[in-house]
């Protein structure tokens, strides 16, 4: 039998598509731009196969997908050892992400086109933009008593700071830990957590926290108000600075009583017109607002100015530390929602008093409850501005960090984006809101969805399911 050259069989002619290469809108590195000009590549050709055309465009490092070559190509390895001389000169390789329609590409480019309908005619637009990678486990931390309820992270770095914020955890055995992040900079790990004070502020379970910084000179002050199952509402400080670096306790601030007779599970707190305020939901949906008593703990004086004292009669050691505390009533309180209100966020204000460090002049608030509605409030008239009734009890809210775009999670396992921009202004209570659905999100109930505070376009969300997924 004569021999047959298997390898003419192989080269089978693959179908090319025409594409052209945009980078995104809003990407910030404009050094990442290549030529649009259209080319053609093969039909089949997916995310990492783009990306690697996208890298040579520019002059990078190319990474081959060694698992995809065949014998052919092994005994050609010695030939590109020039190659890879060269490459030893190159900038690294970058991955990065596309999208098809505004869609991310998951498939082959030709049936990307051909799922959104586009013609094949004419070059493709895809626009490209750096990837995300995913997190690297650096290992477990510490293994805490109780399960932990809610965090909030105070991010701000004051000057002669040693690390990069604090994170605060609430626990359901009633206790607030505290973590120092030693790390500076984006790439903070498990590791990077050195664990600081710990406190008994509640009988039961913590069921919400909040954090502000306060910062005068190379001196600054945390507020930290927790919401708990025993009906208490509480705040505490922790300094930091430059004097207080190796500030490992809390101090019991002021007591908020008078307003709930429900389990608090909602609570915010940030700097409103000037003013230190606190807003707290429960259980049965009612709502409070309450001024948060001025305090000169940013000085080495720490007592505090407020309308009532009230002498703590317990074993905390946070009472202990100041002896008297600020005991407050409420400025107002309303029924803000039919059952419990989950989710609680100040609106966004286009000025420029609004900062990361909590600072806001608006005075219109978002809530959102198990009684499946959303709601924007008029903080000082308490009038409602806008009601959003939706299909599912809402578990949790976030508002994106320069808009009014709210996200919500929800027990069908499912996180939602609405955009009530058009609407948060208005009095009329109605308006153009777009209700947009991340699909598939989770696997189980979704327990807490959060805003980056520098990207307005990334999204992160928590489930039962056991995992925390990046939008």
């Amino acid at each position: 039998m004569p021999d047959i050259d298997m390898d003419s069989n192989d080269e089978q002619e693959v179908e090319q598509i025409r594409i052209s290469l945009q980078l995104a809108k809003g990407c910030p590195d404009t050094s990442l731009k290549v030529p649009s000009d259209p080319i053609a590549v093969p039909a089949t050709t997916r995310k990492k196969g783009l990306s690697a055309i996208v890298n040579h465009l520019l002059g990078r490092k190319v990474v081959r997908d060694k698992s995809l070559s065949s014998d052919r190509d092994r005994d050609s390895d010695d030939d590109e050892s020039d190659d890879d001389d060269d490459d030893d000169e190159k900038l690294p390789s970058l991955p990065f992400d596309f999208l098809v329609n505004n869609k991310l590409l998951r498939l082959s480019i030709e049936s990307a086109a051909r799922k959104e309908g586009l013609s094949l005619e004419t070059a493709v637009e895809i626009q490209y933009f750096p990837a995300r990678l995913a997190p690297q486990s650096d290992g477990e931390s510490e293994v805490l008593p109780d399960w932990i309820s809610a965090m909030s992270y105070s991010p701000y770095e004051y000057p002669g700071a040693n690390g990069n914020g604090v994170l605060y955890t609430a626990s359901c055995d009633g206790s607030i830990r505290f973590f120092h992040n030693c790390d500076k900079g984006d790439d903070i790990g498990m590791g990077s957590f050195r664990q600081g004070g710990v406190i008994k502020a509640h009988s039961g379970s913590v069921k919400c926290i909040s954090s502000l910084t306060l910062c005068n000179n190379n001196n600054a002050v945390d507020i930290i108000a927790s919401g708990s199952m025993d009906q208490t509402l509480v705040s505490h400080i922790h300094h930091r600075g430059k004097d207080h670096n190796d500030n490992n306790s809390l101090a019991l601030h002021a007591v908020y009583s008078g307003g709930h007779n429900a389990s608090i599970n909602s609570v915010v707190i940030a700097s409103v017109n000037g003013c230190t305020t606190l807003v707290s939901g429960d259980w049965d949906g009612g709502l409070c607002v309450w001024k948060v008593p001025s305090n000169n703990s940013l000085s080495s004086d720490e007592s505090n100015v407020a309308p009532k004292r009230k002498k703590q009669k317990g074993s905390s050691s946070a009472a202990a530390a100041v002896g008297q505390v600020s005991e407050i009533s409420p400025t107002s309180f309303f029924r803000a929602h039919k059952s419990n209100i989950s989710g609680i966020v100040w609106g966004h204000e286009t000025d420029t008093n609004n900062n990361s460090n909590g600072q806001s002049s608006s005075s219109t608030l978002f809530t959102a409850s198990w009684d499946h509605s959303i709601k924007a409030w008029d903080v000082e008239s308490q009038n409602e501005i806008l009601a959003l009734n939706g299909s599912k009890v809402i578990t949790s809210l976030g508002r994106c960090h320069n808009s009014n775009v709210v996200a919500t999670g929800h027990p069908d396992c499912t996180v939602r984006l609405w955009d009530m921009r058009s609407s948060s202004n208005s009095n009329s209570g109605s308006g153009n809101v777009f209700d947009g659905t991340l699909r598939p999100s989770h696997k189980s109930w979704i327990s807490a969805v959060e805003w980056s505070p520098n990207d307005p376009f990334v999204l992160a969300s928590s489930s039962h399911d056991g995992s925390v997924k990046v939008w």
